[in-house]
């Protein structure tokens, strides 16, 4: 019964705040054309098993870049001995040798390895601790130099980030250990150089893959990120190569974000001292009874806080390379458990994979980019012409530049957000007609006017080049672009930087 009420609540929110938006663009499309990347923590066994219908793996394709496999990377789930792995899940996802391909290859992802040195007892190899007493310093580096070069460099040039160490910072604000360090096998037989180790035996492993250190409770300018800063400068001191610094972002709906807070500042900080970063497992806490949020106005405003987080995000990009949640779906949430179930809720898709507030301001963000109204559209290689339809023939008629005033109603167009990620073009000449795309994927894609129908094809993306310069992309094929070619011919074209490929919008 709490199962099918849980249904029903997110049925009815869904249907409440977004009855039109039923078909959204995606979030792999639409931060694409953003310039950052959109990524989530999968489990692999779902990937393999294809669960829910095929809803899990076709939801991750739509959306994201970056797959970040919740457990199959991490010690305790692979690392069975020494010389002892457990490669299955891993091989499937990636391939087994170097020539291979696996799953996230044959679909377009990229992998986020997680994590190589987990600096918490709770997560080291059982078998790896009993020997604590017994097995010297020196014998504990060359175990981890040996784990390390069997893990990464069985995948190099296949994972392009990882984290080489974990949640190192304790959370107690002092202790006698460096840097506060967390107490744990690795410290107890290494102390601080256990951190400098991992990073120079991963970057020996993988020259070419980014090395970062990942932690929660470090998005601010707090002690806990304050602290992971300074141990960071000193591994590089001591000749280690460390490039980023993946903040966790598990954080509650109260949360505030705002431009040139804290989060800003430390981001800076980050920047100003040559470290790359990325959100690597956001989600959003709800307060819940029996699954559902205690009060549904927390589900909007956890709609506007991850759009905030948005934000942040595109103003540090491209030192900021990408937004990653832990998971899509409340389906399969840690939160909740975390929690004893008194919150949850906490990411952009509900229990039957239905897109709440949180993926719809976070699909706005992205794609709205002109505010609704009327426009002018010239080319950026011919700027004293402009688009425009013969308005004697308006139904199916072929769109073409023209070169006199461009003032008439035939050479101007109403602009109209659609509300899932693309726009509306129709002749100010005509409303009940729109800008549609046909053969798109022929050499030279064509376009015409027809009777608006509600059809894909008749769905547009813009992205900005800076102020009132845009391309304009069928939604059908958001890879290509509204062209022009010869003289006054307009079709759809694969992108080649080019002006013939910019359109000025000018409002008017």
């Amino acid at each position: 019964m709490i199962r099918e009420w849980r249904l029903l609540f997110w049925v009815c929110l869904a249907i409440n705040s977004v009855v039109e938006a039923q078909n959204p663009l995606g979030l792999r499309a639409s931060s694409a054309l953003r310039g950052i990347l959109f990524g989530t923590a999968a489990s692999v066994n779902n990937l393999r098993k294809d669960v829910d219908g095929g809803q899990y793996n076709s939801f991750i394709k739509k959306n994201y870049h970056v797959i970040e496999p919740e457990n199959d990377f991490k010690p305790m789930k692979l690392w069975h001995g020494i010389n002892n792995y457990n490669w299955s899940n891993c091989d499937w996802l990636l391939g087994a040798t170097t020539n291979s391909t696996g799953w996230a290859q044959q679909n377009g992802m990229q992998i986020r390895g997680h994590t190589l040195v987990w600096a918490n007892d709770k997560n080291i190899p059982n078998w790896l601790l009993k020997q604590e007493s017994s097995i010297s310093s020196e014998k504990v580096k060359s175990l981890m130099y040996d784990y390390i070069h069997a893990v990464v460099g069985r995948y190099r040039g296949k994972v392009p980030w990882w984290d080489v160490v974990n949640e190192a910072i304790d959370d107690s604000k002092n202790n006698s250990r460096p840097f506060n360090l967390r107490d744990n096998f690795w410290y107890r037989k290494l102390g601080p150089d256990f951190v400098k180790y991992a990073f120079i035996f991963a970057q020996q492993a993988d020259p070419q893959a980014k090395l970062y250190y990942n932690d929660y409770n470090n998005e601010d300018m707090g002690t806990k990120s304050t602290r992971g800063f300074e141990m960071l400068k000193w591994v590089r001191s001591q000749g280690a190569t460390v490039h980023g610094i993946g903040m966790q972002w598990h954080i509650r709906v109260s949360k505030n974000v705002k431009f040139a807070d804290q989060h800003y500042q430390n981001a800076q900080r980050l920047i100003d001292n040559s470290f790359e970063f990325m959100i690597t497992e956001l989600d959003v806490a709800i307060p819940i009874n029996d699954g559902n949020p205690r009060d549904p106005n927390d589900v909007e405003k956890q709609g506007l806080l991850y759009r905030s987080i948005l934000k942040y995000v595109l103003h540090f990009s491209p030192k900021c390379r990408a937004l990653i949640t832990w998971g899509f779906t409340d389906r399969y949430s840690w939160v909740p458990a975390f929690y004893n179930g008194t919150e949850g809720a906490a990411l952009p898709i509900d229990w039957n994979y239905q897109p709440k507030s949180a993926y719809w301001q976070m699909q706005e963000e992205l794609a709205r980019v002109l505010p609704n109204g009327n426009y002018r559209l010239s080319p950026e290689s011919q700027p004293n012409k402009c688009l425009g339809v013969y308005d004697n023939n308006i139904t199916s008629s072929v769109i073409q530049l023209y070169d006199d005033s461009c003032n008439t109603p035939n050479k101007k167009w109403t602009i109209t957000w659609l509300n899932h990620g693309t726009y509306r073009l129709s002749p100010v000449s005509t409303s009940v007609h729109a800008l549609s795309t046909y053969n798109t994927t022929a050499s030279i894609g064509a376009v015409k006017i027809n009777n608006w129908l509600f059809d894909i094809n008749q769905e547009w993306v813009f992205s900005s080049y800076g102020k009132n310069l845009f391309r304009i992309r069928p939604r059908s094929a958001w890879w290509r672009a509204l062209s022009v070619y010869g003289t006054a011919n307009v079709g759809i074209i694969d992108f080649i930087s080019g002006d013939n490929k910019r359109w000025t919008v000018t409002s008017i």
